[in-house]
């Protein structure tokens, strides 16, 4: 693990994570695309198959730090992050806390809902 110390890796987040060992991170911080809000060079990511390489990589006792938020479509919220958060428990993550990220300059909004001004952070623990 010592190799990939103070390096920045590129390539896709699941095919990286298959090369590191078992058990092998002690913390993950990630805002992660959500809900097809930006495109990304029409990069797709696999959500299951990553929470799945991040629960095995991660130490007992390490930590996932989830910043996410949702899409508005047709006047609702998509629930996303809820059900990332809730596949995240299924496959053994407990949830040990969920927190509030507020932005500090959220973008404006031209229609007749409220302007998001937060994302949340669903605080993940593999283990105590």
């Amino acid at each position: 693990m010592d190799k990939y110390l103070n390096e920045i890796i590129c390539g896709d987040n699941v095919e990286v994570l298959r090369g590191f060992p078992d058990e092998s991170i002690d913390l993950t911080v990630t805002s992660p695309p959500y809900d097809n809000l930006r495109t990304y060079n029409e990069f797709e990511w696999d959500f299951e198959s990553l929470a799945q390489e991040l629960y095995r990589v991660m130490k007992k006792g390490g930590v996932v730090v989830w910043v996410v938020g949702d899409a508005t479509v047709n006047g609702s919220e998509t629930g996303t992050s809820f059900r990332q958060a809730l596949y995240f428990k299924e496959i053994g993550f407990r949830l040990h806390d969920t927190m509030i990220y507020r932005k500090k300059n959220p973008m404006p909004y031209q229609h007749n809902r409220y302007q998001p001004c937060f994302e949340y952070m669903f605080i993940l623990s593999k283990g105590k």
